[in-house]
């Protein structure tokens, strides 16, 4: 079964992508490029927990969430 998701923030920084997508079951993951030289640094994941995010991506979650997702996305991160 598909996970829902409650949030997403795209970002792109000097032409390098910084996504991040939380899910219903509190995953957050992060898609995002490290270097322009090289074929190796683009299209990059991880998958993390709010735990682990700094209070800079929390807010831009918080920010991106939908009005019906606000509370829950302060529960999987924490805030």
């Amino acid at each position: 079964m598909e996970k829902r998701l409650i949030a997403k923030s795209h970002r792109c920084v000097g032409g390098l992508d910084d996504d991040y997508n939380l899910y219903e079951d509190g995953t957050v993951v992060h898609d995002y490029d490290t270097h322009h030289i090289g074929g190796n640094g683009y299209n990059k994941r991880s998958e993390l927990r709010g735990s682990e995010l700094n209070n800079n991506v929390k807010q831009r979650l918080l920010c991106a969430a939908e009005e019906a997702n606000i509370e829950l996305t302060r529960k999987l991160l924490g805030l």
